[in-house]
């Protein structure tokens, strides 16, 4: 590739992944709803509650950025990512939606972010993720807070499915790293450019 042609993979990479970044925030914004509904303490609800309007702030400013920076190309959410989503919100336990949303997805994210911090060129991208890297900071340590003490209560066997659950959650968020559809998008064999990655 010549200068030009590996700006537009840039571009594109990036596209990318800020999609995924606002498809993540976007289920952070349906599992936090779901905890103020569905955690069975108060204080929980009330810290819950402002981290709502939270992760709305930022589908928006991922949203946002993508239109006016980035050309308004939206990718769709990574299959991976879609289907973890999934098992966290369909799952009825209040404390799996705190391990995959609060501990898994937000956990992995605040590293994501954190490299994304250290790379971007941009300055106003570069703002924008630290203000998120905040927020997701104190989100997650909600989620440990407030799952801490309630794993000590648990069965050795509810323990252990929540382990696999975890396991399960940080192999498909490895896949959720692999931009398989801005492969596609250039027409190169996604096999072989995954074997690259």
């Amino acid at each position: 590739f010549n200068e030009e042609e590996w700006a537009e993979v840039g571009v594109e990479s990036m596209n990318w992944s800020l999609s995924q970044f606002m498809h993540g925030e976007q289920g952070a914004l349906l599992c936090t709803a779901k905890i103020v509904e569905t955690v069975p303490w108060i204080d929980a609800k009330y810290y819950a509650a402002p981290q709502v309007v939270d992760e709305a702030r930022h589908v928006e400013v991922f949203s946002q950025y993508l239109d006016q920076k980035l050309g308004g190309i939206k990718y769709p959410v990574n299959t991976h990512l879609g289907s973890l989503l999934d098992d966290i919100i369909s799952d009825s336990r209040w404390d799996m939606t705190y391990l995959g949303m609060q501990i898994m997805v937000e956990g992995l994210a605040l590293a994501a972010f954190n490299t994304l911090k250290l790379t971007a060129h941009d300055p106003l991208l570069k703002q924008i993720i630290h203000l998120v890297i905040r927020d997701e900071a104190r989100h997650v340590t909600f989620g440990v807070n407030y799952l801490e003490d309630f794993v000590e209560t648990l069965s050795e066997e509810e323990k252990e499915e929540r382990a696999h659950f975890a396991f399960e959650a940080c192999v498909v968020m490895r896949e959720r790293l692999i931009s398989t559809e801005v492969f596609e998008h250039f027409g190169w064999d996604v096999d072989e450019a995954r074997e690259q990655v």
